[in-house]
């Protein structure tokens, strides 16, 4: 009997389907880009070679990448690739997968008037998009990125690396502040974190690509998923230099808590809330003294 002969449209019909049947958000866009991924063409590309027969060793590969989809591996995982701030990054369950709110942290910084170079200290950088982005769109400034993870910052190397920025930013393996304290250069003009701020006990309420696949100890922070925050606050300004900026993401119920933090620091003179596109009061800027 022959081997049934699949085209590129009767296979993305197919596996929306399949997708829908198992519950998957967005099943028509995941088919898309997953066979996109596995022929190594864009989503336009597909629609443009519609009548394209898909070959048995494809299908193979597309198999197993749709068996991953559907244990709710996300996709960004799976291609490898997430885009941020126009830029390609490699991303894998060794770091958190950058969201589109944490770039608002990134166009901030980039949007103040700053003549000079600056010294800027990036905590918990993860897969390091931030600072990667920055020094991008900021070549002359000087940046450090630390991690409490070793795993997170080989794949913040490959990023740095991937994007020409190896001679620009200084990575660091430590707990918050920790790998500061052995360095010459002990102030800066920004600290930036896109710090774990979920509260623990809502671990059952996250989808499961996020539960089951997102690396936790950069998710969660305690019973108010302030733990990290606090210390972010507290410690910041015996590092930041005179009108120095501290500008961190919270979660979307916590400006409140955040505000009284500041508060209770009589080294910040003034902050800022920077609401994302749905409204809600995402980012921090705080200034010292």
């Amino acid at each position: 009997m022959a081997t049934k002969i699949w085209h590129v449209l009767e296979l993305l019909e197919w596996t929306t389907g399949y997708f829908e049947r198992h519950n998957i958000p967005n099943p028509r866009l995941d088919a898309e880009v997953l066979l996109g991924h596995t022929l190594k063409k864009s989503r336009l590309q597909l629609y443009l070679h519609f009548d394209m027969p898909v070959f048995q060793n494809d299908l193979s590969v597309f198999r197993e990448i749709i068996k991953k989809r559907i244990a709710r591996t996300p996709i960004s995982y799976i291609t490898n690739h997430k885009e941020f701030m126009s830029l390609d990054f490699y991303v894998d369950e060794r770091v958190l997968i950058p969201r589109p709110e944490t770039e608002f942290i990134v166009e901030t910084i980039l949007n103040v008037d700053k003549n000079t170079p600056q010294h800027l200290l990036e905590i918990g950088t993860g897969s390091g998009v931030i600072a990667t982005a920055i020094a991008v769109n900021k070549p002359e400034w000087e940046i450090t990125a630390t991690d409490i993870s070793q795993d997170a910052l080989v794949v913040a190397k490959k990023n740095i690396d991937n994007h020409g920025c190896e001679d620009r930013i200084h990575l660091l393996q430590g707990d918050l502040f920790e790998p500061i304290k052995t360095l010459k250069q002990k102030s800066f003009d920004w600290i930036v974190s896109n710090p774990p701020y979920v509260n623990n006990g809502t671990l059952n309420d996250l989808s499961p690509e996020i539960r089951e696949h997102e690396p936790h100890g950069a998710l969660f922070a305690g019973n108010d998923g302030l733990t990290i925050i606090r210390n972010l606050i507290a410690e910041t300004p015996h590092y930041l230099l005179p009108e120095g900026k501290l500008i961190f993401e919270i979660g979307d119920t916590q400006s409140e808590q955040v505000a009284a933090l500041i508060q209770e620091q009589s080294a910040y003179k003034d902050f800022q809330f920077i609401k994302d596109y749905a409204g809600i009061k995402r980012v921090v800027l705080a200034t010292v003294g």
